[in-house]
């Protein structure tokens, strides 16, 4: 019983903290997954410690190939965080003034946007009153729970703040990031800027992913204006979450 009583602790631990962030808190799920993760991990450790009671060599030989897997995994995450904070401390306003915008949508609550979408929108805003001759394309469909597209939210706040509807141009058929760059790199080609420098207005977190895509899709250039939710543990769940987004995008691109 000792022995298994130290790993039987934080594995009870996370586990709390798992269905903390799962059922307490909004937005926190991804949190939640890797408290998971964690608990079975060390769970893996304390049943490879009891079989060395009766099977050592054995137990031995899957315990250093489970610390392989641990160790590869933890420098795939460490390069992959490291490649997301990167693109998003190199996320800047364009040299020059820039003329095209492309918002990527987020959840919406009913017809409210979320505070992931709200703090998007107040960046669009900013890029909008810099550069009063720029065109945005507000791209986003409608998902469940949303009781308008996530273009026609930003939409109505966006004109609601005083931003000319003229220079709005809604996408509301994408359901995903991909499809989201996908389908308003159409509208840009309606517009005769499909060979233009593109700004690219999303989540900090979630600009790497988004400008990756945006190469692959045969946008010519893209800077990037980031926004932040003003939450620092929704904004680590956010980051963490990007790691096997963007793996899962690579390895079926």
């Amino acid at each position: 019983m000792k022995k298994t009583a130290r790993y039987l602790i934080p594995i009870v631990i996370l586990l709390v903290l798992a269905a903390f962030f799962q059922f307490a808190m909004i937005g926190y799920r991804f949190l939640s997954v890797c408290f998971v993760g964690a608990a079975a991990l060390i769970f893996c450790y304390m049943l490879l410690r009891l079989l060395s009671a009766r099977h050592k060599k054995a137990a031995a030989a899957l315990r250093g190939f489970l610390n392989v897997c641990v160790v590869l995994g933890f420098l795939a995450v460490f390069v992959t965080e490291g490649y997301v904070v990167a693109e998003r401390i190199n996320a800047r306003p364009g040299e020059t003034e820039e003329r095209y915008a492309v918002v990527l949508g987020a959840g919406v609550n009913g017809t409210v946007p979320s505070r992931a979408l709200r703090v998007r929108l107040e960046t669009a805003l900013k890029f909008a009153r810099e550069n009063p001759d720029a065109v945005l394309v507000l791209s986003g469909g409608q998902g469940a729970g949303e009781d308008i597209s996530e273009a026609q939210c930003m939409f109505t706040w966006l004109t609601g703040q005083g931003v000319d509807a003229a220079r709005l141009i809604l996408e509301d058929q994408s359901t995903s990031t991909e499809e989201n760059l996908t389908f308003s790199r159409r509208k840009l080609t309606e517009l005769g800027a499909e060979q233009k420098n593109v700004t690219v207005i999303t989540g900090g977190y979630h600009i790497a992913r988004a400008r990756l895509m945006a190469a692959d899709l045969g946008y010519p250039s893209t800077t990037a204006r980031a926004a932040y939710s003003g939450y620092p543990v929704l904004e680590l769940n956010y980051y963490l979450r990007e790691v096997p987004a963007i793996w899962w995008y690579l390895l079926r691109r």
